[in-house]
């Protein structure tokens, strides 16, 4: 890697080269990753351009003045905000909340409507850039700024640990998860054999009822009904109490899971009708459809498929490269007054309860592809 590379500083945007190891404007220590040459803060364990553990990379050496420089003005060193004897590349002690700093922090945010960069923000109120994201995501988390717009222009929360960083950033530099950009959402696509896959998903659950097989799927479902609610199928589960939704939404759960034969074929290779998944059994995208059409019958009308194509992903919990299977599971909606709650279904999960997925997906949770079902 040439140390000629000129990039800049991720607090304040100041140029700065590669193996540089602190910023010639703020002093923040820095580092530069020795996979993509990326500079980042000396703080963070993960390149926020690559997702690399940067204790794996890193080509900082220590600066003997940052104490001294961040405490002339007025800024906390980052040492202080860490627990002891611990390395800042790999761990991280989240700073304490500090009610009053959200105050000041709220209160600066309000007179700036049009947005300031984070080292602006930093410098102007004497505040250590890591207590300062950690303030504005206590403030997101009331509500206060609004997520999308008034605060610190590009911002964002990491997909996966919910913490406060640069929206440019690729990789979140706390837990080293991919980052999905607003554009890459409305631009996302699929690869035309996992659209295929979906389609077909989709045409066996809307289209069942024009089957005659699919009296199997509606005794089933009212005997099942029977058994929740004590008597007749539901017209509109919407219209019951949550707790009704829940009863009837488990016990659907619990027989596709339990009763349904699983059968480890590759994702999409057979998408079974729901009857025929009832007799022969099916993997995960069968076990799904089978789900849907039953809460379908029954009358669950706020449905979507979540569907994770095979590939490489960024593990968000140990931010290796990891090679991962298609999978799919259930979201439904059930109404509690007012209010939507959404409650995730994986049938193909035989540990998994209402609401839980496979351990072996959820670090990709957020490479998951959000498709309604119209049932």
């Amino acid at each position: 890697m040439s140390g000629k590379s000129i990039g800049k500083c991720p607090q304040c945007g100041a140029p700065a080269s590669f193996g540089q190891s602190f910023c010639g404007k703020c002093r923040e220590r820095l580092t530069s990753c020795g996979i993509c040459g990326a500079i980042n803060l000396a703080s963070f364990p993960y390149c926020h351009n690559c997702g690399k553990r940067l204790a794996m990379t890193a080509t900082a050496q220590p600066s003997p003045t940052r104490a001294s420089s961040s405490s002339s003005v007025g800024i906390l060193p980052a040492q202080q905000i860490m627990s002891p004897n611990i390395s800042p590349a790999t761990s991280r002690t989240p700073p304490i909340a500090d009610s009053s700093l959200d105050c000041r922090i709220s209160q600066y945010l309000a007179n700036h409507p049009g947005g300031v960069s984070i080292g602006r923000a930093s410098e102007e109120l004497g505040v250590d850039r890591e207590l300062l994201l950690a303030s504005v995501t206590r403030l997101q988390g009331k509500g206060l700024p609004q997520k999308e717009s008034t605060f610190i222009e590009r911002m964002r929360n990491c997909v996966a640990c919910k913490r406060t960083i640069g929206a440019e950033e690729r990789f979140c530099s706390y837990c080293g998860a991919k980052q999905i950009r607003e554009e890459e959402k409305l631009q996302a696509s699929l690869d035309p054999r996992t659209l295929k896959v979906i389609l077909t998903m989709l045409s066996r659950v809307t289209e069942a009822k024009e089957h005659p097989e699919y009296s199997a799927i509606d005794q089933l479902t009212t005997t099942i009904g029977k058994v929740a609610l004590g008597g007749e199928k539901p017209q509109d589960a919407q219209e019951l109490s949550f707790q009704d939704q829940l009863r009837l939404l488990t016990l659907v759960f619990e027989y596709t899971r339990d009763k349904v034969i699983y059968k480890g074929e590759t994702f999409g290779e057979h998408v079974r009708w729901p009857w025929e998944t009832l007799s022969t059994g099916g993997d995960c995208d069968c076990k799904v459809v089978l789900l849907a059409s039953m809460l379908a019958s029954l009358a669950f009308r706020r449905m979507q498929f979540l569907v994770l194509a095979g590939g490489t992903y960024i593990d968000a919990q140990t931010g290796k490269e990891t090679s991962v299977a298609g999978h799919t599971i259930l979201e439904v909606d059930l109404s509690d007054k007012d209010r939507r709650l959404p409650v995730r279904l994986d049938p193909s999960c035989i540990d998994c309860d209402v609401d839980e997925i496979s351990e072996t997906v959820r670090p990709f949770l957020s490479n998951f592809y959000r498709v309604p079902i119209l049932a």
